[in-house]
């Protein structure tokens, strides 16, 4: 902070910089003078700042995220941080704001909202938004945050995940639930409080009933496995039978001592404090039986239908952008090929690639022909190398053609006999569905 307070001049805008995005104290007068009385009168009204001997002293942070302005507790301080406290933007909250749909509707509801990001998030395209949270102090906050905006169409409500809704549905369900395992309760906003992954399996279950007719989903939670070797065989307990197609995107995974280090990395420099917490939370992982934990996304979509699909993939964070329109391109064609009385019927359809996508073709040393490889340049830039065959199928998928007269053309091209021409056929429809439930590409009408 010294330094960034030493790079700033003596200007309404950077007293304002100061006091809200660094956190420190600063006269009254230059606040006035910034933000006219009535500004720094609602600052103190608010109780985001207190007077203090002709300053005032900031209580909280202010900070530009998503086009919005968002108050928060101030900087964490680690052990010493309250219960109560509400935790700025963090990476996680920039992982739920890229992975959730952004339609238009009529009702949204965030579930465990603390400073009320995806609420106001939502607000934007559903004419009525719901936040809840167990914490009252989040939920002061998210009030005041929506008041910041301009944001009227927010109501809070207090209460535990989804008990403050009970029998309400809605076209869009968020939530970044505190789903870190752990055999901690300290934090609110971290620490479930559940064993093992209790609090994510209530959250995925509840958003599956709690979700409308073509409703979506976005659920920022975790899950635990025995071992690396089948990290995700409890999903398919939680989602079987819910109604939706799901999408679940794992973004990280740890075996328990890696899982540990990273969320108690705020006591690395007490190494004593540092092995305790090491130890009680592989203790912990022991005792329970748990293996291997994985940190990610499901997204759902609740559909009518007999079967409902499945998927899973992975992604990296860091590669996270805008992923609405890639979502909404892979539920859709899950329900068009939900639809079809057989496989093969896909071939009747239109398939062509998304815009965003490029096509690479990769020449290796020594090799007479190259790979071919998909890269989605939005959302979560999901990669695909295609079989060589069907590479020359895809290129021929403008979406004037059927995916069986594609097919067609090739088996001419190249002279295909029968057995060819079958193989062909078989690994183009499984890797046009597999593209199309990565939104890579998309069935037209």
């Amino acid at each position: 902070m010294p330094v960034h307070d030493r790079r700033l001049d003596g200007s309404p805008l950077a007293t304002v910089i100061r006091l809200c995005l660094l956190q420190l104290t600063s006269p009254t007068a230059a606040v006035v003078e910034a933000l006219t009385q009535e500004g720094a009168d609602a600052l103190v009204a608010t109780g985001l700042v207190t007077r203090e001997r002709g300053s005032l002293r900031p209580r909280a942070r202010i900070l530009p995220a998503e086009d919005l302005l968002l108050a928060f507790d101030g900087f964490a301080r680690g052990a010493d941080d309250p219960v109560g406290f509400v935790a700025p933007y963090t990476p996680t909250a920039s992982w739920l704001a890229a992975l959730t749909p952004r339609r238009r509707a009529a009702r949204a509801l965030d579930v465990g909202t603390g400073n009320g990001i995806h609420a106001l998030l939502a607000a934007r395209h559903h004419e009525h938004v719901i936040a809840t949270d167990v914490n009252p102090r989040a939920l002061a906050f998210t009030e005041i945050n929506a008041a910041l905006n301009g944001i009227g169409n927010v109501e809070t409500r207090t209460g535990s995940l989804f008990e403050p809704v009970a029998g309400e549905h809605f076209d869009l369900i968020t939530c970044n639930a505190p789903y870190v395992v752990s055999p901690e309760s300290r934090w609110q906003y971290r620490d479930g409080g559940l064993p093992a992954d209790e609090l994510s399996r209530r959250v995925v279950e509840s958003a599956t009933r709690a979700l409308a007719d073509d409703g979506y989903a976005s659920l920022l939670v975790s899950w635990v496995a025995e071992s690396e070797d089948e990290p995700d065989a409890r999903l398919d307990d939680w989602l079987d039978g819910s109604g939706c197609d799901a999408w679940v995107i794992a973004l990280e995974g740890a075996d328990p001592l890696e899982h540990a280090a990273g969320w108690n990395e705020h006591l690395a420099e007490d190494p004593a404090a540092y092995g305790a917490a090491l130890d009680e939370w592989t203790a912990y992982f022991v005792r329970i039986g748990v293996g291997w934990i994985s940190e990610g996304a499901v997204l759902l979509h609740r559909r009518e239908g007999a079967t409902q699909s499945i998927r899973l993939d992975t992604a990296e964070p860091d590669d996270l952008e805008f992923a609405g329109r890639q979502i909404e391109r892979a539920f859709a064609a899950q329900a068009r090929i939900a639809e079809l009385d057989r496989p093969e019927a896909l071939l009747d359809a239109k398939v062509a690639l998304a815009r965003e996508v490029r096509v690479d073709y990769i020449l290796e040393p020594n090799v007479r022909e190259g790979n071919t490889v998909l890269t989605l340049e939005e959302g979560t830039h999901a990669e695909y190398e295609l079989d060589p065959d069907v590479a020359e199928v895809v290129k021929l998928l403008d979406g004037t053609r059927t995916l069986g007269r594609a097919i067609d053309r090739v088996v001419r091209v190249f002279e295909l006999d029968k057995r060819e021409t079958a193989e062909l056929r078989r690994d183009t429809l499984e890797e046009a569905e597999d593209l199309l439930a990565l939104g890579i590409a998309e069935l037209l009408a």
